[in-house]
C-alpha cells in the first residue's frame, strides 16, 4: 500500500530533478526576442515613471556577458535574464534624456545660450519660423572661452518670419528665455536673438534637392494640389494650407501625409524590376541605396526612421532567405528607434507609422483569415478588410491626439490608398521630367492634378459629413483601453488552438495499453 502511494511521488520527484540537470533548450532567437521586448517595456516605464536606476557603463559589460551566456544556454532563465537586460539597457538609455528634461526644467525662465543643429525643414508661414533643434549644447564662457556641455532632446524654436534663410543640417548659436517642452521637445524657446549661423560649404545637399524638386513640381502645378503631393511623395507638409490640413484631421488621412513605409515600397518594388534582373545582389545593393538616399533627402523623421529599418531589415533577411514574422519586425524595429531616441514614443508620426504598419500586417490578415479561411478574398473584400484594419488601429490615437473620431476614414482610405502610388509615381516623374523635358512635364500634370483633385474632393466631402464625426476629450489615456479587445481577439484563436491540441493529446490512450490491445 505505502509502496503503491510512494511510487508517484518518488516518479515526480526524479522527474523534476531530472528536468533540472538537463533544462529544456530554445532557439536562441528567443532569448534575442526577449531583450528586444525588454528594451521596449524599460522604455515606456522609464519615461512614465521619470526614474532612472542604472547610470553606469558597467551595465552593458554585464548585458553584453547574459547575452553570450544565453545564446549558449538558451533556456527559461536566460530567456527572463535577458528581458531585465533589456529594461536595465533601456533605462540607462532613457537616463541621457531625463537628465536633460530635469536641466531645462529647472531653468525654465531663464535666459540661456544654446548652439544646436537644425532636424526637419524650418516650417516657415507669414508670421514665424518654426526650427526643432538637436545635438544640443549649452555654451557657457569661462575665463574668456566658450565652453558647450552637451545636451540630449529636441529643442522647439520660433524665430520671426524672413529674419534669416536657415536650412536643414545648419548648426545656429540661440540666446533667449528657454520656456518649458511640450510632447517631444524637451523645452521651447519664442523669439530668441540668432548669434551665429553655421553651416557647410555645400550646405546640405539632399536638403537642397529637395527645396528644389519642390519648387519644380510647383512650376507644373498649382496650389494646394502641389503641396499634397509632396506630402505624399517626401511627407512635406510645411506647404499645405491650414484648412486642408484640419481637413486631413478630421477625416482621420493625417497618416497619407507621412513618408513611411508605402513610400519605400513603390521605390523598392520600381528597383528590383529594373535590376532584379542583373542579379539578387545587385537588387539588394541598388534598393539599399535608394532607400538611404530618399531618407537622406526626406530627412530622418520618425516614421522615416521607421519606415527605412523595416524595408532595410526585410531586404536584407529576404536575401538570406529569410523571413521575420510581422510581430517581430514590428517589435525589433520599435526597440531599434526608441533606442535612438526615446522620445519617439510620444511623437504622432511615429505612433500613425507603428499602428497603420500593424493594422496591415496583423489585424488584416487575421480578420481575412477568419472570413475567408484560406480562399483569397475579392479585391474590393481585400481593400476594404485594409483599410478598416489600419483605420481601426489608428483611431485610438486620433481621438487621444485631435478629439475626433470619422466613422468615414476607412472609406476615404478606400479611395484614396489604391491610387496613392499612382499619384506619387505621377508627381515624382513630373518633377523629374520639368527639370529636363518640360513639355512632357506638363502632360504628365494633367492626369496627376485630376487625381489629387478627386482626393481634395473625397477628404473635403466626408469632413463635411458632420453625422459622421464624433467629438470626443482628447488626451484621455482611457482611449487607448480600447487596444485590450483587440489584443484579445488577436490572441484568442491561438489559446483556442493550443487548449484543443491539449485536450486532444491527453485524451488519447498511452500507446502501450493499445499494444497491449
Amino acid at each position: 500500500m505505502l509502496r503503491q502511494i510512494a511510487s508517484p511521488c518518488l516518479y515526480k520527484l526524479r522527474k523534476t530533478f531530472s528536468a533540472s540537470l538537463h533544462p529544456q533548450y530554445f532557439h536562441p532567437s528567443y532569448c534575442f526576442y526577449a531583450l528586444i521586448w525588454g528594451v521596449v517595456a524599460g522604455i515606456v516605464l522609464s519615461l512614465i515613471t521619470t526614474r532612472v536606476f542604472i547610470t553606469t557603463w558597467l551595465w552593458l559589460i554585464v548585458i553584453f556577458l547574459a547575452f553570450l551566456y544565453s545564446k549558449r544556454f538558451p533556456t527559461r532563465i536566460a530567456i527572463m535574464i535577458m528581458f531585465f537586460c533589456g529594461a536595465v539597457l533601456a533605462n540607462f538609455r532613457v537616463n541621457f534624456e531625463l537628465i536633460s528634461q530635469n536641466f531645462f526644467r529647472a531653468h525654465a525662465g531663464e535666459t540661456l545660450t544654446l548652439r544646436g543643429q537644425v532636424a526637419e525643414d524650418p516650417d516657415t508661414d507669414a508670421s514665424r519660423v518654426a526650427l526643432r533643434l538637436n545635438n544640443l549644447s549649452l555654451v557657457t564662457t569661462e575665463s574668456s572661452s566658450d565652453r558647450q556641455n552637451s545636451l540630449a532632446g529636441t529643442l522647439y524654436v520660433q524665430l520671426p518670419a524672413k529674419s534669416v534663410e536657415l536650412e536643414r543640417s545648419d548648426f545656429v548659436t540661440l540666446t533667449g528665455k528657454v520656456n518649458s517642452g511640450f510632447g517631444t521637445f524637451v523645452a521651447t524657446m519664442f523669439r530668441p536673438s540668432l548669434d551665429r549661423i553655421e553651416r557647410a560649404e555645400h550646405g546640405d545637399i539632399f536638403a537642397r534637392f529637395k527645396q528644389f524638386f519642390a519648387e519644380t513640381i510647383h512650376n507644373f502645378l498649382p496650389s494646394p494640389q502641389a503641396d499634397l503631393g509632396l506630402g505624399y511623395l517626401m511627407g512635406l507638409k510645411t506647404g499645405l494650407p491650414d484648412s486642408l490640413t484640419t481637413t486631413l484631421q478630421a477625416v482621420g488621412m493625417t497618416h497619407v501625409i507621412v513618408a513611411s513605409g508605402a513610400h519605400l515600397g513603390i521605390i523598392v518594388n520600381l528597383v528590383k524590376k529594373i535590376f532584379g534582373k542583373f542579379s539578387k545582389f545587385a537588387s539588394l545593393l541598388f534598393s539599399l541605396l535608394m532607400i538611404l538616399c530618399f531618407a537622406f533627402t526626406v530627412g530622418f523623421t520618425p516614421s522615416m526612421t521607421r519606415a527605412a529599418l523595416v524595408s532595410s531589415l526585410s531586404l536584407t533577411v529576404g536575401y538570406f532567405g529569410r523571413k521575420f514574422t510581422p510581430i517581430r519586425l514590428l517589435s525589433l524595429v520599435a526597440a531599434l528607434t526608441l533606442l535612438i531616441n526615446p522620445m519617439y514614443l510620444y511623437n504622432l508620426g511615429w505612433q500613425l507609422s507603428f499602428a497603420s504598419f500593424a493594422g496591415l500586417l496583423i489585424v488584416g490578415p487575421r480578420l481575412q483569415k477568419i472570413l475567408y479561411s484560406t480562399k483569397q478574398p475579392p479585391w474590393l473584400a481585400s481593400m476594404l478588410l485594409t483599410s478598416f484594419s489600419t483605420s481601426l488601429l489608428c483611431a485610438p490615437i486620433l481621438i487621444y491626439s485631435y478629439g475626433t473620431l470619422s466613422v468615414l476614414s476607412f472609406v476615404a482610405n478606400l479611395i484614396i490608398l489604391p491610387t496613392l502610388p499612382y499619384v506619387m509615381l505621377l508627381i515624382f516623374l513630373v518633377g523629374l521630367t520639368g527639370m529636363f523635358i518640360a513639355p512632357l512635364a506638363r502632360i504628365l500634370a494633367y492626369p496627376a492634378l485630376w487625381l489629387l483633385d478627386l482626393h481634395i474632393f473625397v477628404v473635403n466631402f466626408l469632413s463635411e459629413q458632420t453625422g459622421f464625426i464624433f467629438e470626443l476629450p482628447s488626451g484621455n489615456p482611457t482611449i487607448f483601453l480600447l487596444y485590450l479587445p483587440i489584443l484579445f481577439c488577436l490572441i484568442l484563436p491561438k489559446v483556442l488552438h493550443c487548449a484543443q491540441r491539449y485536450f486532444s493529446v491527453r485524451h488519447q490512450p498511452a500507446q502501450h495499453l493499445v499494444n497491449n490491445k
